[in-house]
């Protein structure tokens, strides 16, 4: 396995463990629509992690004219997920789209903290 595909394994199980919790606190507290609109928006957020780290890994592998029309295709298919959940959720009251849209960004905070952290591969070591 890649450091790469490592990586990307690494933001996914965070995200998602993230998403969990906090859609766990929600639903205890008696949040419902919280719950919901964390999950919905959360899983839209890895479902774009999971297209972009695809695109990225194929990069190398297509050549010519194919790069662009591919690359645009994906990303217009990752900016229709993300609309298809923001309008589901805007329209559905049994999810709380205040919940929602921060939740489709669950993936960007999860890679953000990693490397504020400092967050490192298994098997390297971090020097200051």
């Amino acid at each position: 396995m890649s450091s790469f595909d490592r990586y990307v394994r690494r933001v996914f199980f965070g995200t998602l463990s993230l998403i969990l919790v906090l859609a766990g606190i929600f639903l205890f507290a008696g949040h419902k629509p919280w719950a919901r609109g964390m999950v919905l928006g959360g899983a839209a957020g890895l479902v774009g992690l999971v297209i972009m780290a695809g695109d990225i890994r194929r990069q190398g592998e297509v050549t010519g004219g194919q790069v662009p029309r591919l690359a645009y295709g994906r990303y217009a298919l990752r900016m229709a997920v993300m609309a298809a959940v923001l309008i589901y959720s805007a329209t559905n009251e049994e999810i709380a789209l205040w919940v929602t849209i921060p939740a489709l960004f669950a993936t960007q905070f999860a890679m953000t903290c990693g490397e504020l952290l400092g967050k490192k591969e298994q098997g390297t070591s971090q020097h200051g």
